[in-house]
């Protein structure tokens, strides 16, 4: 059985957001975000951080409003082409994780006319507003032309993950210093690409573009190594979640654009078992609709929700969202789509709740300069900005 969930666009914007120390409201959306493509989400602090993929261009949206936080007499965003030059020329992935003191620190990579084997750290707080930490940048180990592609923290451990695809390499840094922490990195060999944390099996999950196996890293012990899933496809993003049943790693393989759900056995990740497929454009593929996901498959996040199911969201090339939804015990995969049609959909990250519940999802679209927001329990389009 298929969900279809279609956009139902609120009628107007809600009435004015609280004031941080020096932002404002009042300001068209459409002249902040140009060309947002990464999304990192501090769910401590409610803070949205949108970041775009070129102008020097970082937004910072209320995740208790959706609304864009306006900063200045001018209402400007959080960093514009006009401010001095804080992240990559062009940057490809971010993260943040919260910090003492109502500090966000985002750590962000990215190309440009500096070293690319470097990962930008700046700070957020309500007071001093954006800045770049003491630190700043980390020089990851290699060439300066390496390429820096999957970022991922553990806020319990207080570590930060960055997959080298260049030297096949896990690189771990310490969030408060940018210190190297010991037994790092870790080698997965191939092209390592984007990855996900899972903080309830403690385990970092690593795609890989150049085999057809998913590297796992007990981040508790990095000393020893990876282990591998042979999932079948080359992957392009890779995550996990898990309840009181099991662990399921959900994994991207946009060459062939399929998802694939597999249950891990976590004593021996070798014989962990597929449960479903999704191939949207395969003329057999069981589905009412043998085209029902329209685009190529991008990236994925994936988390439990509230009622005990566990949730994919992967966003798709024609900006709507796809979602696969576990139930409880494991033992039903039901695919849906929100179908917003936004041109392009990107980067991706969800709000969770006190216990780590996804509640709502939010994606970038560069295509149109938008940001959508859905719900994570039912899949219902909920807003987007502008």
């Amino acid at each position: 059985m298929f969900r279809l969930s279609r956009k139902s666009r609120v009628a107007a914007l809600a009435a004015a957001l609280a004031a941080l120390a020096s932002a404002c409201t009042g300001n068209n959306e459409q002249d902040n975000l140009i060309f947002p493509a990464i999304v990192a989400i501090d769910s401590d602090l409610g803070r949205v951080f949108v970041v775009d993929n070129q102008d020097n261009g970082l937004n910072l949206v209320d995740a208790n409003t959706d609304q864009i936080v306006l900063f200045g007499k001018d209402d400007e965003s959080l960093l514009n082409d006009e401010d001095p030059q804080l992240l990559p020329s062009f940057p490809s992935n971010g993260v943040v994780v919260s910090l003492p003191g109502g500090v966000s620190r985002l750590f962000v990579t990215g190309g440009g006319a500096t070293a690319t084997n470097q990962i930008t750290v700046l700070d957020f707080d309500d007071v001093n507003l954006i800045r770049a930490a003491g630190f700043s940048p980390i020089a990851v180990a290699g060439a300066n032309t390496d390429a820096l592609v999957g970022l991922a923290v553990d806020a319990d451990l207080g570590l930060l993950f960055v997959s080298n695809a260049t030297t096949g390499q896990v690189h771990v840094y310490n969030v408060n210093t940018g210190a190297e922490v010991a037994n790092s990195p870790v080698a997965v060999g191939g092209i390592p690409g984007r990855m996900n944390f899972d903080p309830d099996s403690g385990l970092l999950a690593v795609s890989n573009a150049a085999n057809t196996t998913v590297s796992l890293i007990d981040v508790s012990d990095l000393a020893a190594g990876a282990q591998t899933v042979d999932v079948g496809i080359l992957t392009r993003d890779a995550a996990l979640a898990t309840n009181g049943a099991g662990t399921l790693l959900f994994v991207s393989g946009s060459q062939v654009n399929q998802a694939r759900v597999f249950e891990l056995d976590l004593a021996n990740p070798a014989a962990s078992t597929q449960i479903f497929a999704l191939n949207p454009n395969a003329p057999d593929q069981p589905i009412p609709d043998p085209n029902f996901v329209p685009g190529t498959i991008n990236f994925v996040k994936a988390a439990p929700l509230s009622d005990g199911r566990l949730a994919a969201f992967f966003t798709l090339s024609t900006g709507d969202l796809l979602e696969l939804d576990v139930s409880a015990d494991l033992a039903t995969v039901v695919p849906g789509i929100t179908l917003v049609g936004a041109v392009s959909g990107e980067g991706l990250d969800y709000l969770q709740d006190a216990n780590g519940n996804a509640t709502k999802v939010y994606y970038a679209s560069p295509g149109v300069g938008t940001l959508t927001i859905v719900n994570a329990l039912d899949n219902q389009f909920i807003e987007q900005i502008p």
